[in-house]
């Protein structure tokens, strides 16, 4: 039988590709090869799988993020590259997958939505901190009002209505925004670190 992280790996995998709705406990067995009783012995109600497929979501992402955070040379390449990353993830889910989630499981989403919106805004607070302990950002810079103007602005991003696909590129769009932002909060030295890392990554 398959072991419980697995099913959640896989389930995940599903939600993420298909949203939430259309991805059954029948369908998610059958993917699986195993019976929906033993599923629905691990878990009781498809609410528990989704809150389970949320919280392995959430475990990545703190996982990548301290990756990003060992493997940066100073911490500006620390926020670009936490930023990049969150985009790149809103790129590779289904709308349907949020859609699906607030809609049909309210409960879950509205604490995991909540979770995950609080750990991202304390995770650029803290590099913004970081980065005026480091004199790369301002001293005035208010780092919580800053952090929740960056949460947003990456939502914006993904928004395919705002910036549908066909005519913006996401990674220009991100360029624009991202070392705008970052060099209107930044001293003279940190300038000095973000053209250079700009001229280095400009044709990754």
């Amino acid at each position: 039988m398959a072991s419980t992280d697995y099913i959640i790996q896989q389930t995940l995998s599903l939600f993420k590709k298909m949203g939430i709705r259309s991805v059954t406990m029948d369908l998610i067995a059958e993917h699986l090869g195993m019976s929906k009783r033993t599923l629905y012995e691990l878990f009781p109600n498809k609410d528990d799988l989704v809150k389970a497929c949320l919280n392995l979501a959430l475990n990545e992402r703190k996982q990548k993020s301290q990756e990003i955070i060992a493997k940066s040379e100073h911490i500006i390449e620390t926020f670009i590259l936490f930023m990049q990353m969150h985009i790149n993830e809103l790129k590779q889910v289904n709308p349907l997958f949020l859609y699906d989630l607030k809609k049909y499981h309210p409960e879950v989403s509205c604490q995991k939505t909540a979770e995950f919106t609080s750990t991202m805004q304390e995770n650029i607070s803290r590099f913004i901190e970081m980065g005026k302990e480091q004199e790369l950002f301002r001293a005035d810079v208010d780092s919580d009002i800053h952090a929740k103007l960056i949460y947003e602005q990456v939502n914006i991003i993904q928004n395919s209505d705002i910036f549908p696909p066909e005519k913006y590129s996401a990674s220009k769009i991100f360029e624009q925004a991202t070392f705008t932002f970052i060099r209107g909060i930044s001293t003279e030295k940190g300038l000095t670190i973000i053209d250079k890392y700009y001229k280095k990554h400009k044709n990754d």
